[in-house]
């Protein structure tokens, strides 16, 4: 590929993630003088006015855009063909940075250019200090900012000194045995819940929610891309109700009056919680959202759940379906990087673990287990013993293994649930 095609890639690149998600205008370092392309130029002249004006980026926005104007950037097919060719969201900052290293050098080369020029039929120093103090700018320009190691030090410091004496550090993860592991999901961590079906992953993770909010300023998210929004309701009205989860099916021909009492209990409870339901499946999606929430509840902690990873869809998708979970993974470390927030993100196992004498699930379980054991921050499986073996006396004893902590201890956390119900308890000793 020469570098032509490769700028135009970047370009095209940076283009289709400011689409997919326009809050990344914020974090733009670009100006139309770095676009190579003339139609790539104007359709990101035309993004910095819609921000500017307060407008949303996206191609409604474009197609509400004359005739003459859609023709001096290919029209809406070229918006379209920019959308659909982005590999990976979180790639923008590599994209723009190629961007604005290849205009760089080109203005380089006309510096260089320029010196030999004139230096064909003449010697003057002044020409060469010329040459020497524009090489010097454009080398600092290439420099990335970077904090120095003592700055670095005194924003640990600040971060250390300021922890709670009586809180938790990260998002109350519902569970006082699991904070005591964790001190709560941590910032920035991409944490992995998985296990196989109906072993409790998405009630554990419902509980996780309904919990930390009720005891902390909790802002929680869940992104339901398996369930119906009207599913994930029941399931909340559930738990907090302590009633059958069948029974919601139709509670005005099996509900007693007792429970229509819980169940009124439970709505003016779950009414008053900060709890969003949404049902975005790509990446860049569920980062736009989230980002969204976060800006309009910026007193409250932020979650994340995502139920579950398989049935998200990549952008660019290559049928390589390894190499696409590896992005998509690569995509909601990035996201819980740039947003500070804990993702919780539920996942299935594979079958090998039925094959076992142990079912106790390993790293090896996770399906496309490469990059998720390598990328993820926190692994969490569930197992319960009366799954494999219904006569045993460990009646909705389930076991949360903590199988990878990259910031703390490993080991086994163990909770009660009752199915009927969705409700995860701690075991009283």
């Amino acid at each position: 590929m020469d570098k032509y095609t490769f700028q135009y890639e970047n370009e095209c690149f940076v283009l289709a993630c400011l689409l997919h998600d326009p809050s990344l205008m914020e974090e733009c370092l670009l100006q139309p003088k770095h676009f190579l392309d003339s139609h790539n130029q104007r359709i990101f002249q035309l993004m910095k006015q819609m921000h500017a004006d307060g407008e949303r980026i996206s191609v409604i926005s474009f197609a509400k855009l004359g005739v003459s104007e859609l023709a001096r950037f290919g029209g809406l097919n070229h918006i379209s063909e920019i959308m659909n060719g982005v590999p990976s969201l979180s790639g923008f900052d590599s994209y723009q940075q190629y961007i604005l290293d290849f205009h760089t050098i080109q203005y380089a080369n006309q510096v260089a250019n320029d010196f030999l020029d004139k230096t064909k039929e003449r010697h003057l120093l002044k020409d060469l200090y010329t040459f020497l103090n524009a090489t010097t700018n454009l080398e600092s320009a290439t420099t990335q900012t970077s904090a120095t190691f003592q700055e670095l030090l005194h924003e640990r410091y600040k971060y250390h000194r300021d922890t709670p004496m009586h809180g938790l550090s990260g998002v109350h993860t519902g569970f006082l045995c699991l904070n005591e592991r964790t001190d709560g999901w941590q910032n920035g961590d991409l944490i992995i819940v998985a296990a196989r079906p109906s072993m409790g992953k998405t009630a554990f993770v419902l509980n996780s929610f309904l919990n930390g909010c009720k005891k902390d300023e909790l802002f929680a998210t869940f992104f339901s891309v398996e369930m119906s929004k009207g599913q994930v309701i029941d399931r909340f009205l559930a738990m907090e109700a302590n009633v059958n989860l069948h029974k919601l099916r139709n509670p005005t021909k099996t509900f007693t009056r007792e429970e229509w009492s819980r169940y009124t209990k439970a709505i003016g409870t779950l009414t008053s919680l900060s709890i969003d339901i949404r049902e975005e499946y790509t990446v860049q999606t569920i980062r736009s959202a989230t980002k969204r929430n976060i800006r309009e509840n910026p007193e409250k902690k932020h979650v994340v759940a995502i139920d579950f990873l398989t049935l998200l869809k990549h952008p660019n998708p290559s049928g390589n379906s390894h190499k696409d979970v590896t992005d998509i993974i690569q995509d909601l470390k990035q996201m819980a990087k740039d947003l500070n927030i804990p993702v919780v993100v539920i996942a299935q196992l594979n079958r090998g673990v039925e094959q076992r004498q142990d079912k106790r699930p390993t790293m090896s379980d996770i399906r496309e287990s490469g990059s998720i054991e390598q990328i993820a921050d926190f692994i969490l499986f569930l197992y319960r013993e009366e799954y494999y073996r219904p006569k045993s006396n460990k009646n909705g004893v389930t076991e949360l293994l903590i199988v990878k902590n990259r910031n703390g201890p490993t080991g086994t956390v163990t909770l009660n649930f009752a199915k009927e119900t969705n409700i995860f308890r701690e075991i009283v000793s």
